[in-house]
């Protein structure tokens, strides 16, 4: 008896989404709201108030992070190099996008001086918006809020190995600066003995200057300020105590 094999074919799309992370450089501002994402409306949408990652499809001879490049450029006007992209994962459920089974690689870029935005080409406006606004008004289209989630836990393992958080600090910092910059992209508020112990504690990663901040508001004496080491990678990660009285 012969069998017959039947084939089933199945169309799906192949998608790249960027999250583009920024800190907005008002130190006035609480660090969990100073942590900003890159985001566009599409004409399409049918919320008028939401907001969607900017991608698209994939091109038949682009590599991955050639159209995370190029899509970021044609929605928000925002230049990247595919040298700050870190691929965050694979996001396929069925049903997470309501016209075709789209499959998404995720990309995460941490962008310190990102530049003015402007729609560009399928997309009606573009802004880096706090994440916990977007997050919390679910403002967000499709799964796009579960994507920012975990680009921000990559960016976290990010900046547990490498000194990535001192391209958000200026040439001349305070450890309060940097451990801002921390509690951006972890979302919660660190002790501030305990950062201050972690990071005396590896060698190269900051250093200090014979120079001092004063603020001339608070009391005490002034703080101590600091540069950027030499370090292209912690030797250790780097993990910090949690407040959990916010």
């Amino acid at each position: 008896m012969s069998v017959t094999k039947r084939t089933v074919q199945m169309n799906f799309y192949v998608y790249v989404d960027s999250v583009v992370f920024t800190i907005n450089p008002d130190r006035s501002v609480d660090p969990r709201d100073r942590l900003e994402v890159l985001v566009m409306q599409r004409p399409e949408r049918p919320n008028k108030s939401q907001w969607a990652l900017p991608g698209g499809l994939v091109g038949e001879k682009e590599r991955l992070e050639d159209t995370a490049v190029r899509k970021v450029k044609e929605e928000t006007g925002i230049t990247l190099k595919s040298s700050e992209l870190h691929q965050v994962g694979a996001f396929g459920d069925p049903d997470r996008d309501n016209r075709y089974r789209a499959i998404a690689v995720a990309y995460v870029a941490l962008v310190p001086h990102p530049g003015a935005t402007q729609a560009v080409k399928n997309s009606e406006q573009a802004e880096f918006i706090p994440i916990r606004k977007l997050i919390n008004k679910k403002l967000l289209e499709f799964d796009h809020a579960r994507i920012i989630e975990s680009a921000r836990k990559t960016a976290e393992s990010l900046l547990e190995d490498t000194p990535v958080a001192l391209h958000f600090c200026e040439n001349k910092f305070t450890i309060s600066d940097l451990r801002n910059v921390y509690e951006a992209f972890l979302q919660y508020e660190v002790d501030p003995a305990n950062f201050r112990r972690k990071v005396d504690a590896v060698t190269g990663f900051v250093v200090p200057l014979k120079e001092y901040f004063d603020s001339g508001s608070s009391p005490g004496r002034p703080a101590l300020m600091y540069k950027a080491g030499t370090l292209k990678a912690l030797p250790t990660p780097i993990r910090f105590r949690r407040i959990d009285n916010k």
